[in-house]
């Protein structure tokens, strides 16, 4: 296969590519390759994602913020019954 070259990458362009490497946990070389893949029109569409599966949506929690919010959902727990009687 080929190699190619590129240079004079804008910052803001080359700060997104690696945005997107960490959030898909790609590396480098196969996120750009993906980027060019998909720009040229010969890369299969990703499928949309299952109803109600909230894995794809953006903005995902970091494990101190999961925990966070395990624990404030747990406390509801701990609320008196106000069941009236």
């Amino acid at each position: 296969m080929p190699d190619f070259l590129i240079r004079d990458i804008d910052a803001d362009v080359a700060e997104r590519i690696k945005d997107l490497a960490r959030e898909r946990g790609w590396p480098l070389n196969e996120t750009i390759l993906h980027l060019i893949r998909r720009g040229l029109g010969v890369l299969e569409p990703e499928p949309p994602p299952e109803p109600g599966d909230i894995s794809r949506l953006p903005g995902t929690l970091s494990d101190d913020e999961s925990k966070a919010l395990l624990d404030a959902m747990s406390a509801f727990k701990e609320l008196p019954d106000d069941t009236p009687y």
